[in-house]
């Protein structure tokens, strides 16, 4: 008998709707997440000012739309992927090129 309810209830299950996976994190969950201009500033090691000014300025333009999220996302996965100690150089050296391609200009103070 507890075997047929136990069939019973596994077969009403697999045909139960499955809730939809929710586009967006939860509210609480997106509080917790690093913004851009963190994950660019800790992944790439950044310490000197204009270096995190840099950081900065490629979030604000993404925020802004300037600059196309998935862009800034993949040139940061290259340059952490290269393996260097400090990958922040290549990735600022990479992202004006690509930023100037888009007619996007990056603050070309620095020394990258």
């Amino acid at each position: 008998m507890d075997l047929r309810l136990l069939l019973l209830a596994l077969a009403v299950s697999a045909t139960a709707p499955m809730a939809a996976p929710a586009a967006d994190p939860p509210a609480a969950a997106r509080s917790s997440m690093p913004s851009l201009a963190e994950r660019l500033k800790t992944g790439l090691r950044v310490q000197a000012p204009d270096d995190v000014a840099f950081c900065d300025a490629v979030a604000q333009h993404v925020r802004t739309g300037r600059l196309p999220g998935k862009l800034v996302d993949s040139t940061y996965l290259w340059a952490v992927q290269r393996g260097k100690k400090y990958p922040f150089p290549a990735f600022a050296h990479v992202m004006r090129i690509k930023a100037a391609k888009l007619g996007v200009t990056l603050d070309s103070s620095s020394k990258y």
